[in-house]
């Protein structure tokens, strides 16, 4: 990530005047969506229940609550059981009455319960992945204590996994899910860390130097990194089977926040080599990288999405910096926030439909999730400052729902 350089660069930016300020804005198409109805019925706990589950529904882009006679389904559940132990009964009938799922599920908290409906809701009728039981960890400051939190899509607090009095930052899922890679500067300088979910601890395993900015490859075996020895900064990549490490770029201009598109064979990075930060994609082994748009004066934090078709980025706009999408080929440039004058490090949920980001849109810097369809927007975290936000896969093999 760009953070430190960000503020210094300011001043360079407003010298470059040549570039666009005029984005076309991104368009709800709520329209697509397909409407289903929905009743809830049952324990204590059936009302914000109903809430949740309306919730998932039209957060997940795909489908919409309307009322029973226009919906193309209806879901009619019962929540059972007390603390600890819950019991969510579901029958769906198609508009024509007939049976489209007759489940029960069972689990200690009914909002788990009530994702995972949601998002077999979501596949039944669509056959796309739903988002409602992924996870989205972030990093929280308050009073010089940092933390690594994990937090599920409702009102649940989030799960700390790392504290710590020294700077932690830039975390990163890996893609199988089982472990959080992010930079801790307990150690004086910023050391690569792996958290594992399976062992509830974390361990170095890349020092020297500052290492920073983690992303990992699709199949979890290498995550790329940016290294500063000397003042200079370029990406390396690190095997976590060999536990070995390569450099991929070798020049004297700032390389960092990297990507890896869907298939693992490019990643997509910043750099100044022109004298102010933009946006480039290479090859994943390294080599001549191609730059991925003009339209910005200053851009950063790119993030590839799960389909390899657009990437979505920070960039300066009017003097604020906002969040932005585009073609893989730098076409079709939108701006998806308007409000706030810090909006960055987007990340793509695994299903591609929406983008987790920090904004200080509301007085302090939180963490938002953007639904693309409808632009929705939600605050995920609330209280302390929190930034730098990763996704968790859609099948989560580590910490407790």
């Amino acid at each position: 990530m760009w953070c430190s350089m960000k503020y210094l660069m300011a001043g360079l930016v407003l010298a470059f005047s040549g570039f666009s300020s005029e984005f076309m804005q991104m368009t709800p198409v709520g329209d697509q969506c397909i409407p289903v109805s929905v009743e809830l019925s049952g324990c204590r706990e059936a009302s914000d229940a109903l809430d949740q589950l309306e919730f998932d529904i039209d957060f997940s882009g795909i489908l919409e609550t309307a009322d029973r006679e226009d919906g193309y389904a209806h879901a009619r559940c019962v929540l059972s059981g007390r603390s600890g132990n819950f019991i969510l009964s579901v029958d769906v009938e198609g508009a024509e009455g007939e049976m489209l799922l007759k489940k029960e599920y069972s689990g200690t908290s009914w909002e788990s319960l009530i994702h995972r409906f949601a998002d077999e809701f979501v596949y039944l009728l669509s056959g796309e992945q739903g988002i409602a039981s992924t996870r989205v960890a972030y990093i929280s400051r308050s009073n010089g204590v940092y933390s690594l939190s994990v937090q599920s899509l409702d009102t649940r607090a989030p799960q700390v996994v790392i504290t710590d009095n020294e700077v932690i930052t830039t975390p990163a899922w890996s893609p199988d899910g089982e472990d959080i890679a992010f930079t801790s500067y307990r150690n004086g300088l910023g050391d690569l860390y792996l958290y594992s979910f399976e062992n509830s601890s974390a361990r170095r395993v890349v020092s020297g130097g500052l290492n920073t900015s983690p992303a990992w490859t699709p199949d979890s075996r290498f995550i790329a990194f940016t290294r500063s020895i000397s003042g200079n900064s370029d990406i390396h990549r690190f095997d976590t089977a060999l536990e070995s490490i390569q450099r991929l770029t070798a020049r004297g201009s700032i390389e960092t926040s990297a990507s890896f598109s869907p298939t693992g064979q490019q990643m997509i990075l910043t750099s100044d080599r022109v004298g102010y930060p933009q946006l480039y994609i290479m090859d994943s082994e390294g080599g001549t990288a191609e730059r991925a748009g003009f339209a910005h004066g200053y851009c950063d934090s790119p993030s590839w999405s799960p389909a390899g078709d657009r990437i979505a980025y920070c960039a300066r706009a009017d003097g604020n910096f906002h969040i932005f999408v585009m073609n893989v080929d730098g076409t079709d440039i939108r701006q998806v926030t308007s409000e706030g004058s810090l909006n960055e490090d987007p990340v793509w949920s695994p299903t591609g439909g929406h983008l987790a980001f920090s904004s200080d849109r509301d007085g302090v810097r939180s963490i938002y999730l953007l639904e693309l369809n409808k632009l929705t927007v939600y605050r995920l975290s609330s209280g302390r400052e929190s930034y730098c936000a990763t996704w968790s896969p859609v099948t989560i093999q580590g910490g407790t729902q």
